[in-house]
């Protein structure tokens, strides 16, 4: 019976250091955050992570292996909520076609936007396993829905039917991986979420019928601009 008490207590105090952790994990996630933004993933130590919660290095490293696996802890919550977004507004049926797909890159690009060039390129060269799942998230992920974006609009007219659909995926993709990112931002001087939307702009240009055309310009004038088909 002793053991049986001493064995409960113990449980009950793994399950109180496990939640506390995950809070602590939690807090230090929050703090590297605005911090690996601002600064970039090189620039930021630990010792500036912990002097901002107040905390040791010994504590942080006692939650985190190393830096790098903060940064990755950062980025799979930011990944995280960027494909909540994408998710949540491609299933929102209270919004029409173009409806969704103006908020959806309003939500990509503002998401971009906070991925400034200095971060990425530290990403890319400092953490290259970090860098592999940013890639992996857009292959898979984002190329997942964006089919699911490619097909809703075939059928509702705003995308032509006479362009393979695989062929588009694929194209759309080598865009973003060529032209998104770190070196080509830095080589531009342009913001990632500028290189999205010309990324966009290109790619929609031409896929869309003249009723896509017409109607994506009422709702996005910067990106599209009515163009009739066949004109040359």
């Amino acid at each position: 019976m002793k053991t049986k008490r001493v064995s409960t207590v113990s449980t009950k105090r793994e399950r109180r250091g496990g939640a506390g952790d995950a809070a602590v994990r939690a807090r230090i996630v929050a703090a590297a955050r605005p911090l690996f933004l601002e600064r970039g993933f090189l620039r930021t130590t630990a010792d500036d992570i912990a002097a901002e919660l107040g905390m040791s290095k010994a504590t942080l490293y006692r939650a985190f292996r190393s830096k790098e696996d903060i940064l990755r802890a950062v980025v799979r919550e930011t990944l995280g909520e960027i494909m909540a977004g994408v998710e949540r507004l491609i299933g929102d049926r209270s919004l029409g076609f173009i409806e969704r797909m103006v908020a959806l890159f309003a939500h990509l690009a503002g998401r971009l936007s906070q991925l400034g060039p200095t971060l990425a390129r530290d990403v890319q060269n400092g953490a290259p396993a970090v860098w592999k799942e940013i890639h992996d998230f857009r292959q898979d992920k984002i190329l997942r829905n964006f089919r699911i974006i490619l097909e809703s609009g075939r059928r509702e007219g705003y995308f032509r039917e006479d362009v393979d659909l695989d062929l588009l995926l694929r194209m759309f993709l080598i865009l973003v991986q060529q032209l998104v990112t770190p070196d080509e931002v830095r080589r531009t001087g342009r913001p990632p979420a500028e290189a999205f939307e010309s990324v966009i702009k290109v790619f929609f240009q031409g896929i869309l019928t003249d009723k896509g055309r017409l109607d994506f310009s009422v709702r996005t004038p910067a990106l599209f601009q009515p163009r009739k088909e066949g004109v040359s």
